[in-house]
């Protein structure tokens, strides 16, 4: 199954953590969590060569669950990216049948001449 989320960054994703990623990546996750873990590590590349890893927890809000990028991979790809307040990422994921699914991240920075939000 194949899931995109974009997300423009705040404060906290660029302090501390990406926040959270919609429920609906649940889907997609799952097969790759072991039983009773509640995290899951995503490797993650982006088009330019990097390669990072993710860890995706998973926790509990009252009945409702709740999926969060920690903050040591996170922010490192932050920090390699010059990633500010108000700049943009987009996270896909793709299925494929021998591997799992395969993850990529862009950050995106708007380039405000032409208006268009281009990959860094």
């Amino acid at each position: 199954m194949a899931a995109r989320f974009e997300k423009w960054l705040t404060e906290a994703d660029i302090e501390n953590r990406l926040i959270t990623l919609p429920i609906s990546w649940l889907s997609v996750l799952l097969p790759r969590i072991e039983q009773g873990s509640h995290e899951v590590h995503l490797q993650v590349t982006d088009g330019f060569g990097f390669f990072g890893e993710f860890c995706c927890s998973i926790r509990r809000v009252g009945r409702y669950r709740k999926l969060v990028l920690q903050s040591e991979g996170w922010l490192k790809f932050v920090n390699h990216k010059g990633l500010k307040v108000g700049d943009k990422i987009v996270l896909d994921s793709e299925a494929n049948d021998f591997r799992g699914p395969q993850f990529r991240i862009r950050a995106q920075k708007l380039n405000k001449e032409c208006d268009q939000w281009l990959d860094v």
